[in-house]
């Protein structure tokens, strides 16, 4: 996380994501960073903070150091819109040099010389006033980020009591023709502040808290962490996540909400990137990267004393479990992808047997098949039909002409052709009558 100072009537060029690199004075529009990473729970209490300071409310965020307090100051500034005021608390800080002061005398003289042997000399002298960054934010309606508030006086923030809450700022000049400054409507006023028990420190005024809406701000979770550090350096997912379980176990087990903060990560992958390292427990660079980033900090804070072998022997256990989690991981991957392919064709498979579309395809299939057979059947026996038809006129003239033949010829023939195609009875011929003799009685 980059880091912004801004004295009391300058500004440093390097600057927090939101603020502009180059700015030659303390008031600036904020702009939106491009490498802020705005996950579900940054923009949730982004949007919280929204709805409070669009009703006129001031908004205080309040947590550790490295928790990104700032950076979602100026972030939450970018989404109002309008021209932006940075104060910085600081131990030295008085409430002139945050409403002005008066700058030194004005001094007017009139000389009449209208009568040659006269000179009449008349003069002025009164104060000179000149504002300071809060009171031209509450004339013009700037947006007030106030960082570290705490860090100054309270006395020093009373003339934020009548700002927040009556919308009036009280002067304190006896030069000025005008002591009170209506507060313009658009002003706003974001603070924020470290624990308490922080070295330098204030206990800041109930009254001023209470004309603020407080929200708590936390280390980020797992996932907001790592897309940080993913959002500001060069490394693999995998290597990103197991330099921010590093910095969390050492969080859990020595220092607490007080622990190694998101910037301890981001310091590790910077400096593995400079110096073309790897996250193995078996580097000697990584692990003389953590030990010189963390070690003193983590053992600082820590209630029991730790021995660099002890701190050396925690880091190369979060990172074998972390690659022990990640061949898991890839291993469950394949699997998974295996399945869902398989998965997948039996799927096809079946939607194409059950799809009411595709069965009604295959039964209407199944029916042209069944009507070309029907109909060739059909055909054959029309054509069958049909030759028969042919026939039995042919066989009846082939009878007629046998009948007219038959006619002409003798009575004998005709009856020996009839005795040829029916065979005699044989009682007949056992007695001896002959056939034509029977035929002739008949």
């Amino acid at each position: 996380m980059q880091e912004a100072s801004i004295h009391r009537g300058g500004s440093t060029p390097k600057v927090l994501s939101g603020l502009p690199a180059q700015s030659s004075t303390a008031d600036f529009i904020p702009q939106p960073g491009p490498d802020f990473v705005a996950t579900e729970a940054v923009q949730e209490l982004t949007n919280r903070a929204l709805a409070y300071i669009e009703i006129g409310y001031a908004v205080h965020l309040s947590g550790p150091a490295g928790t990104g307090k700032t950076t979602l100051a100026l972030h939450i500034a970018s989404k109002i819109g309008r021209r932006c005021t940075l104060l910085h608390g600081d131990d030295e800080l008085r409430g002139s040099d945050l409403l002005g002061k008066d700058a030194g005398f004005r001094r007017q003289s009139v000389r009449d010389n209208y009568v040659s042997s006269i000179l009449k000399t008349e003069e002025t002298v009164s104060l000179m006033w000149s504002n300071n960054r809060l009171t031209t934010a509450c004339e013009q309606g700037h947006t007030v980020i106030y960082d570290e508030f705490t860090r100054s006086p309270a006395a020093a923030n009373n003339a934020f009591l009548s700002i927040l809450e009556e919308g009036i700022l009280n002067i304190p000049s006896s030069g000025q023709d005008k002591s009170i400054v209506r507060v313009h409507p658009d002003f706003r006023a974001i603070f924020t502040s470290n624990p308490e028990e922080y070295v330098g420190v204030h206990k800041s005024q109930d009254a001023l808290l209470d004309r603020m809406i407080t929200l708590e701000v936390a280390h980020q979770d797992r996932e907001t962490e790592i897309a940080i550090v993913r959002a500001k350096s060069n490394r693999s997912p995998e290597e990103i996540a197991m330099i921010v379980d590093v910095i969390r176990t050492m969080r859990e087990r020595f220092g607490g909400k007080n622990g190694p903060t998101i910037r301890a990560a981001l310091a590790i992958a910077r400096i593995l990137d400079h110096r073309k390292a790897n996250v193995t427990s078996t580097d000697p660079i990584f692990m003389t990267t953590c030990r010189d980033v963390l070690f003193y900090n983590s053992t600082r804070q820590s209630s029991k004393p730790i021995t660099n072998q002890e701190f050396e022997s925690l880091v190369r256990s979060v990172v074998t479990m972390g690659r022990v989690k990640n061949a898991s991981d890839s291993l469950a991957s394949i699997v998974t992808k295996s399945m869902e392919s398989a998965t997948e064709v039996s799927r096809a498979s079946l939607k194409q047997d059950f799809d009411p579309s595709n069965r009604i395809d295959r039964n209407l299939d199944v029916l042209d098949n069944r009507i070309q057979s029907m109909n060739s059947s059909r055909l054959a026996d029309i054509a069958l039909g049909a030759k028969n038809d042919v026939d039995q006129p042919v066989l009846e003239k082939k009878t007629d002409d046998v009948d007219s033949a038959d006619d002409l010829l003798d009575v004998e023939p005709a009856r020996e052709s009839v005795g040829r195609r029916f065979p005699r009875p044989p009682a007949f011929e056992s007695v001896g009558i002959p056939l034509a003799s029977v035929v002739s009685k008949k």
